[in-house]
């Protein structure tokens, strides 16, 4: 091609003109300099090159009305249809560029003009072509890219053709994101929006499979609405799965029919649980963004909740001094030497997993911070810590099986393997929390292992203690009741820490191959519905980014702006976003370095 001689390029993040602001970053990028505009009447034409179907698709009344639509619609979609993932993710896509009305005014010096003249002749994309086909022999050309079937192709000409080649729907979802993010409102007319950097080719694909947030909704209550946003800012930035942490020993929110008094007794407040049907849409609404939402109940430790309706079920429930058997109040653990613990799992686990399974094909069962002196362990007791383990390992069998029954992959915390060291199934995915050598531990066990270590992704941490000195006047030694009441994870991880986790840093590849991607932590002792968004992000975002493209590339001023315009667009979606950098130095290139 020609023009390839006379334009930029961008290739594996060496260099980027300030206006590819992309999050998380292509990882092939090659742009021109020219002006095309987009027509809002811009219609879909998609084509599976699998089944040689091809449809167009002209915009209805938005995104509300075809949602509701699609959780109405059942099966019997004709062949040559988009599919419904990928029209939704079209119909957002056309609601980014033209009802945010994103002007990067912050971006550009006073009184300087950096739009295109709005009068002037255009090229005008009236049409996306959206195909689905094998893209293994493209991506293999690239270096560095690894075969993915979320990979996509993106190229937008000079004259306005635009497509986005993607090996599933998953791929023309993160793709169309991408081309979403390209385009600007004009300030002169809030109905056009262009970009200035055709044309473009873009090759894209994930470093890793699995790109999560942990999203904590037992210890303060999160409603699915919260959980909505959540899943609509991990669109925008390519990430994959949200694991919520769905119980804990301080409320049971999440309603079991088969075992109704759960929630109904170990909620906080009989207006703070999730029915099935709240489940269900929440996992719909993150398919319809590329999202696999699954659960985690964490056994057999963070159980307490339990005791509020089967107190029989639970050992030391409310047993107090609480930090002698517990990493936080209130006490307690399953009695793992009950049959009627097991009987009670089976009931449990039978009723989540094939409501789980619809959606996804995970399930994580906890098993991190058992505490042994629930058990009587250091007591006159002669029960030893091998016996526990064996409790450990038979409560944790029996899960599986019910697991493997319904197809679901186990993920459970590093301890169970590290600390206890327990015999797991081989398919069994290990997250790792506590440091990067964990990690290494895993892999040498020949583990899939999740990596985020709470010293890099822990986004609860540096916010302060939320424990109140038992005697003000002898606070006594733990550093949480006295000043400064730092909290035990702290400091405060910033983006930029975020951004610079490593975490394949000394790996052998054999090593690498195991890794199946990561998770950014939000524990919410001290977030809720208020203060998750700036919580979350620009943080996560981050973390998005070292998950699509593998890490290891140092924070520089090109960062920071891009992240920066990532934030606005947040800020647009009605996503209250912290704080990435002051408005005179994104105003001011090169006025803030040091």
């Amino acid at each position: 091609m020609a023009w390839v001689r006379s334009i930029c390029i961008a290739h594996l993040f060496l260099f980027v003109l300030s206006v590819a602001a992309l999050w998380p970053q292509p990882r092939v990028l090659v742009h021109g300099a020219s002006t095309v505009w987009i027509s809002p009447s811009l219609q879909l034409s998609f084509v599976n090159r699998t089944s040689a179907s091809s449809s167009l698709w002209a915009t209805g009344n938005g995104i509300q009305q075809l949602l509701g639509s699609l959780l109405r619609r059942q099966s019997g979609r004709k062949r040559d249809a988009a599919p419904d993932d990928i029209v939704a993710a079209f119909e957002r896509a056309k609601g980014l560029i033209f009802n945010h009305g994103f002007v990067p005014r912050i971006f550009h010096p006073k009184n300087i003009t950096f739009e295109p003249d709005n009068n002037e002749n255009r090229q005008n994309i009236t049409t996306l072509t959206i195909t689905l086909s094998k893209l293994e022999h493209i991506i293999s050309k690239e270096q560095d890219l690894i075969p993915s079937d979320e990979a996509y192709l993106l190229d937008i000409s000079e004259s306005g053709h635009a497509s986005i080649t993607a090996a599933t729907s998953r791929g023309a979802i993160y793709g169309l994101d991408t081309f979403a993010q390209l385009f600007y409102a004009h300030s002169q007319s809030a109905s056009e929006s262009y970009l200035s950097i055709a044309p473009i080719h873009i090759v894209d694909s994930p470093a890793f499979e699995h790109r999560g947030i942990n999203l904590d909704i037992s210890r303060n209550w999160l409603a699915p609405q919260d959980v909505f946003r959540v899943l609509d800012a991990m669109a925008h930035c390519k990430l994959n799965k949200l694991h919520l942490h769905a119980s804990d020993a301080q409320s049971w929110p999440l309603d079991v029919p088969a075992l109704p008094e759960l929630a109904a007794k170990g909620a906080y407040d009989p207006s703070q649980i999730w029915s099935p049907q709240d489940l269900r849409q929440v996992q719909r609404h993150g398919h319809l963004r590329g999202i696999e939402v699954y659960l985690e109940i964490d056994i057999p430790g963070h159980t307490t909740s339990v005791a509020a309706s089967q107190p029989e079920l639970i050992t030391s429930a409310y047993r107090e001094p609480w930090i002698t058997y517990a990493a936080e109040p209130p006490a307690g653990q399953l009695a793992l030497d009950s049959p009627d613990v097991m009987a009670f799992l089976d009931t449990l686990f039978n009723d989540l997993l094939p409501r789980n399974a619809e959606a996804s094909s995970h399930f994580h069962f906890g098993g991190d911070e058992v505490n042994t002196h629930v058990y009587g362990l250091g007591s006159d007791s002669s029960l030893t810590k091998d016996k526990i383990r064996a409790l450990v390992q038979k409560v944790m069998d029996h899960v599986f099986t019910i697991a493997a029954k319904h197809q679901q992959t186990p993920i459970v915390w590093e301890e169970l393997l590290l600390e206890w060291n327990l015999t797991l199934p081989q398919t069994t995915i290990i997250q790792t929390w506590r440091s990067n050598e964990a990690l290494g531990h895993v892999l040498d066990r020949g583990h899939r292992v999740l990596f985020g270590a709470s010293t890099h992704w822990y986004l609860d941490c540096g916010h302060g203690a939320w424990f109140d000195p038992a005697n003000p006047s002898d606070p006594g030694p733990d550093p949480r009741a006295s000043p400064p009441y730092m909290d035990q994870c702290a400091p405060y991880k910033n983006w930029r820490t975020i951004y610079s986790y490593n975490p394949l840093d000394g790996l052998s590849p054999e090593q690498r191959r195991l890794v199946a991607g990561g998770e950014v932590h939000m524990w919410n002792e001290m977030t809720d519905a208020v203060t998750l968004d700036g919580m979350l992000w620009p943080r996560a975002a981050a973390a998005a980014e070292v998950l699509w493209t593998g890490g290891g590339t140092p924070v520089s001023e090109d960062t920071t702006r891009r992240l920066a315009e990532f934030r606005e667009r947040l800020l647009l979606e009605g996503i209250a976003a912290g704080m990435v950098q002051m408005e005179w130095c994104l105003r001011n290139k090169g006025g803030c370095l040091i």
